[in-house]
Order: structure tokens, then sequence, then C-alpha cells
């Protein structure tokens, strides 16, 4: 092999899977090291987001029981399903609620109840475990809800970062403050972001519809709901969902007056600059007259704003926008709408999770129950039964999963080399 050119093997190895890609750091000490360089995990890592030949779908369940299963799904380009396998990431303890946040160039983000976070690569089965950082209220407030975190990519510094957001109260008088925290992966500590947040007066929740971050291009995006003074507290007004684009951090804000709801803002937070910024979204003032749910998704590489109206199931639907051209606000164009009656079942909420090669159908995961590929221009769906999959592979007789949650990776080899990663205890 040694008449081989080091460049042809550098290309034909960038090109394989990950799990030969492990195999083969035993062949020789030369490939041990190429497969370990930066350079080729990131070129890897290129690879394959854009072939989109390994996508992956990490799913945790939970059974009728209230036992909490995680299993790896393979995506084939046709949309099929490949061998389920049952695993074990790390925080996978039945007396904690784990939670995935987001996935990030292979990388999963899991966190607990417990202030407990890891960053995990399931391919290679590395994870990073993140040091505690205190809560630091300023004098007179008190912790308000739990802290809220996003996880996403700076392709500046090619850094991997955890952005904390935290929320205190203060009764007499009424009042809140923010404090932001960011981990760096590259230098395994915790720092205050000097840029304050940008919507003082606000509320931040938690809702089913999203609760994870997503990356891309280093950018995140998050959902809240800032309140103006001496408006109503409501749990419901605001979706917590965080989305990684372009090297920020991303937010959907709604602000409220009293009696009156504005329209939503978009919030991002770049990961570079560690500097926040707001830009609109499309959707008018007059749709938010009625009960109407939004979500920020990536999908293909782009911004989408999921807007849902679940009045029943007849009248019912899901608008789905995309930004074509990131941070220009006349890109917004709208992509396609479902409508209750146009498939044979009830919904609340329809997540893409993953587009087909030609853009023409979309896999979604239905109100946590269930994965069907939507066909856009036929306006039809197929459901996939991943629901019996997973619980013949969980070894189950009776009783399908009660809900599963669900984060789409791609094949990655970040974390084999350096950031002393550990693997997780089976």
């Amino acid at each position: 092999m040694s008449s081989i050119p080091e460049e042809l093997i550098d290309d034909i190895l960038s090109q394989l899977r990950v799990k030969p890609l492990l195999r083969f750091q035993c062949v020789s000490k030369s490939w041990n090291a190429l497969i370990r360089r930066p350079d080729f995990i990131k070129k890897h890592l290129d690879r394959s987001i854009q072939t989109n030949k390994e996508r992956t779908l990490i799913v945790k369940e939970r059974d009728s029981d209230y036992l909490l299963n995680y299993f790896s799904v393979r995506l084939h380009d046709d949309g099929r399903f490949g061998r389920v396998v049952k695993i074990h990431p790390p925080l996978h303890d039945p007396d904690r609620f784990a939670q995935i946040s987001g996935c990030c160039n292979g990388l999963v983000f899991i966190h607990d109840l417990d202030a407990e976070i890891v960053i995990w690569n399931p391919s290679i089965k590395k994870y990073k475990k993140l040091p505690y950082e205190p809560s630091r209220p300023p004098s007179g407030f008190y912790k308000y809800s739990l802290p809220h975190l996003a996880f996403g990519h700076d392709p500046v510094n090619d850094d991997y970062k955890v952005l904390r957001v935290e929320e205190f109260l203060k009764l007499n008088p009424l009042s809140r403050a923010f404090e932001v925290n960011i981990y760096s992966l590259r230098a395994h500590s915790w720092r205050r972001v000097e840029d304050e947040w940008p919507y003082q007066e606000s509320y931040i929740s938690r809702c089913e519809m999203a609760l994870s971050s997503k990356s891309l291009n280093g950018a995140l995006h998050w959902l809240v709901t800032p309140l103006t003074e001496g408006a109503r507290l409501s749990r419901c007004e605001m979706a917590l969902s965080s989305k990684s684009l372009n090297g920020a951090l991303h937010w959907l804000v709604t602000p409220l007056t009293e009696g009156a709801r504005l329209s939503p803002t978009i919030v991002a937070f770049d990961l570079a600059n560690e500097k926040f910024r707001v830009f609109p979204q499309p959707v008018p003032l007059e749709s938010l007259d009625r009960n109407v749910n939004m979500a920020l998704e990536v999908l293909g590489g782009r911004m989408l704003l999921c807007v849902c109206v679940c009045e029943n199931a007849s009248v019912g639907f899901n608008d789905v926008w995309v930004m074509k051209e990131y941070g220009v606000a006349s890109s917004w164009t709208w992509l396609y709408t479902i409508v209750g009656d146009e498939l044979p079942w009830y919904f609340s909420y329809y997540k893409p999770l993953v587009i087909s090669k030609d853009g023409n159908k979309v896999l979604m995961e239905q109100d946590r129950e269930y994965l069907f590929w939507y066909d856009i221009r036929k306006k039809s769906g197929r459901r996939f039964n991943i629901r019996d999959m997973l619980r013949n592979k969980s070894g189950r007789r009776d009783g399908f999963p009660s809900w599963f949650q669900t984060a789409t990776c791609v094949g990655s080899l970040v974390l084999l080399h350096g950031f002393n990663a550990s693997s997780p205890l089976v």
C-alpha cells in the first residue's frame, strides 16, 4: 500500500462510513494517524453532510411501564428504515429523565433535570461530560425555572458550544433578570456572555411542540415570549425551541402587551462573536387571532417556521415557511401546507425531520407517536410502523411505546481525537 499516494488514500477513506473507519485504525500506524487527524475528521464530516449517506435517527421512547429505551435506526436514501439497534447513551438511568435537546454534526446534546450535561457521538460511542456551573442569581432574586440550554457549532473557531440562559425573578417589586453563560468544548470551561439577553421583560417556558436546539452553519434559534410591563404571565404563551443555523442560535420571540399579542420575531445568537440580533418572520399579525402555535425547525440546511393551527381534525393545519437566503426577511417562502382532512389521522403537530433528495417528500414526526413520509406534491402521507419495530427490539410482548422522541444525526468522527472523550458504560 506504500505505492498508493497518500492523497488518494485520504480521499478514498473520507468517503467511507464511520464503522469501517474505526476498524481501519488497526490496519497500520499511518492509517490510524490519518483517520484521527482533525483535517480528515472535518473532510469526512463535510462529505457525510453533503451526501446524506449515513443518516440515522436516534430514538428515545418511553414504554407502557414508563421505562426509557434508546435506539438507533438507519435511514436509507430510498426512505426505508434499516435495522433497529438498541443503544446505551450517557445519562441512561431509569431514575433520571434525560432530554435529547439537539444534534449537530453527528453530536447529540443530552441533559437531565440535575444539571448533568453531555455531548455524545453515537457513531463512535464517545461523549464529553460538561463541568458543573452553579447558578448566580442577583441579590434579591431567586431562580425562576430550569436553565434553558442550546447547542451548536461555531464554524469560525471550529468549536462546539453550549449556551445557557437562566431566568431569575424578584417579587417585590416584580422584576426579572437573565444571565447568559457559554461553554466551549475546546476550552472545556464556562464563562459569562457579555452581551445581554435582548428581551429583559420576558417569560421563558417550555412547550411540547419543540424542546430541542438545532445546529446549522453556526447559528442557534430559540422560542421565547417577552412580556411588556403589566402583561399577564401564562405558560402557554411561549414555546422554547432554540435552533442552530449559520453559526448562530435563534429564538422565536412573541411580544405581549396588555390584552394584545404582537407579531413574533426571531432572536439570533452568533456563536463566533457572541452577540444577539433580531430579524422578522413571515406570518402576518392577523393570523395570530386564531389558536396558533409556532416552532422553528431546520431542514435541508435551511430555517423553517412551522405554524400549527389545531382547532379540530377537520380544520386544523400545519403551514411551513422556509428562509431561502439566511437572514434576509424577503426570502421567506411558503413551502407546503398540511390540512387536517388531507390525512386519515388526527394531529396536533407534524415535526419535519428529513427531506428527500428530490425535495418532494418530508419525513415527519407526528405528536411524538408516529413517523410518516409526506408527499408535498400529492398531499398524501405514508406511515411507518416504527412503534412495532421499537417494541419488538426492546423485547416487550405487548403494549406500545407511550411516546418517543427523535434526533436526526449524520455519521461523524468528531470526538474521536482530542477532547478527552469517554465511552458510556453499558
